[in-house]
């Protein structure tokens, strides 16, 4: 049951963070009657693209660094994503403050009746989330999607179509957005995967899978499950939830265990659904994504769709509509037979390991940015066998190039100034037939705003080089 804040007039709001979502939850808060004061550890300069997106909305700034006075006066202080637990926080919760994820807020302001499909996991959330959201909109439905994908917070749905009887409200949750919710219920909660990931903000593996099971804390009997049956952490996480259990399972003979769940056909060509009332199939060649890791993706898609009962007429001419996100394995050039790739989404070893495995060409891999813990091993042993050389950006530079010596590589480890200097090099190290890919096992904010602009310049680099563009 939904509880406390569900009335914003008149209360003192403290939005922490003046990203997107803080522009968002800005606009939302003072359209409502509330005080809202914004505020930021970065300086005004750095926050002017934000700050005027706000021009003409009755905010107060605190930039440049927290006020623990502003946050002890609150009546509620709501996070953006990403935003760590300060000390300001910690003395707001223990002053009885609540504190609140953007993803709760907007929740406690949906209609009941609208129906919350929501995705996490470390790996492959955004491409299902985007999938799920497709194979909503051709139920005929109106949908929203987004959350922690693309350019729309959770909070715009608020006010969007889908926030009615019979809506789809689809969103990408990510570990950060959970940390802060008490009540958030997802009718139906997908859990990806779980591996390295965060562990400078969360510490241990432990913990980091303890806040990505709470997709499923909140969740009643009537609700779905969806879990990775292969990834021991997220089956970790199953134990003692109230919602109905549905796994998923790529590897070979995973049919035999399985009693409601999907798995992929014996001859690889359909992904097969076991539901309650029904054996349902779906061939593979509806999807233009390619790999193992995307029949997953698919796989959660098509039970969370198919498990509230979407057609699945809807669900096959949803699938093949899909098309990929941006910056995931994304073709963007080609130069004498060199193709280059824009994997910028690729923000964790796990990722990149995934995406490269068993890659169809000879590869050079651009990587490198923020580490955020945890070895390089699973991705270098990805590249074993299709890796001609690494090309190194960023502040975790010498630790992968540490981690490569250690691992016995002996391809290239080459060191790149910027994503210019970093595509020429890696360029140079390819022959007809290679690949040069962007797949930085980091984060970006070394270099980079996101890893959409780190992923744009890629692209402006792949044009210096000659490469014809294919966006």
């Amino acid at each position: 049951m939904k509880s406390a804040i569900t009335e914003l007039d008149g209360k003192t709001v403290v939005v922490v963070g003046l990203a997107q979502t803080g522009v968002a939850l800005a606009k939302f808060c003072a359209k409502r009657g509330a005080r809202v004061i914004v505020t930021d550890g970065k300086a005004a300069e750095q926050l002017a693209a934000p700050i005027q997106q706000l021009d003409g909305v009755p905010v107060r700034y605190e930039l440049g660094g927290m006020d623990m006075t502003t946050f002890l006066a609150a009546d509620l202080v709501v996070m953006s994503p990403g935003v760590p637990t300060l000390s300001e926080i910690r003395a707001a919760q223990g002053h009885g403050i609540p504190v609140l994820a953007e993803i709760e807020l907007a929740y406690r302001f949906l209609h009941p009746e609208a129906t919350v499909l929501a995705i996490t996991g470390t790996n492959g959330k955004s491409t299902t989330t985007a999938l799920t959201g497709k194979l909503c909109e051709h139920s005929g439905r109106p949908t929203f999607c987004g959350g922690n994908l693309g350019n729309m917070p959770m909070i715009d749905a608020v006010e969007h179509p889908a926030n009615a009887p019979g809506g789809l409200i689809v969103v990408e949750v990510a570990a950060f957005m959970l940390e802060h919710c008490d009540t958030f219920r997802a009718k139906t909660g997908v859990l990806t995967n779980i591996t390295e990931d965060h562990l400078d903000r969360f510490g241990t593996l432990e913990r980091y899978a303890e806040i990505k099971g709470r997709i499923w804390d909140f969740q009643r009997s009537d609700d779905l499950a969806i879990a990775n049956a292969a990834d021991p952490w997220v089956m970790r996480e199953t134990a003692g939830i109230p919602s109905q259990l549905y796994r998923f399972d790529s590897r070979p003979g995973a049919d035999a265990s399985l009693d409601r769940g999907a798995f992929v056909s014996a001859d690889r060509k359909e992904l097969v659904l076991r539901l309650p009332e029904s054996e349902e199939r779906f061939p593979v060649d509806d999807l233009v994504i390619v790999g193992n890791h995307n029949l997953e993706n698919a796989m959660c898609a098509y039970l969370a769709t198919r498990g509230i009962g979407l057609p699945s007429s809807a669900v096959r001419a949803g699938a093949r509509a899909y098309r990929p996100l941006p910056h995931r394995m994304e073709l963007v050039g080609d130069k004498a037979g060199i193709y280059f790739y824009d994997d910028s989404k690729g923000t964790n070893v796990a990722s990149v390991a995934a995406s490269v495995r068993g890659f169809p060409r000879p590869l050079v891999l651009i990587a490198g940015g923020v580490d955020k813990g945890g070895s390089y091993t699973p991705m270098l042993e990805a590249l074993d066998g299709v890796c001609k050389g690494i090309v190194l950006i960023g502040k975790a530079a010498p630790l992968i190039r540490d981690a490569a010596l250690a691992h016995g590589a002996s391809y290239p480890l080459i060191d790149a100034t910027d994503m210019f200097d970093a595509v020429q090099r890696a360029t140079e190290l390819c022959t007809t037939g290679d690949a040069v890919v962007l797949s930085p096992a980091c984060a970006s904010y070394d270099m980079f705003q996101n890893f959409g602009h780190r992923g744009r310049v890629f692209r402006e680099a792949v044009s210096a080089v000659g490469a014809s563009r294919l966006d």
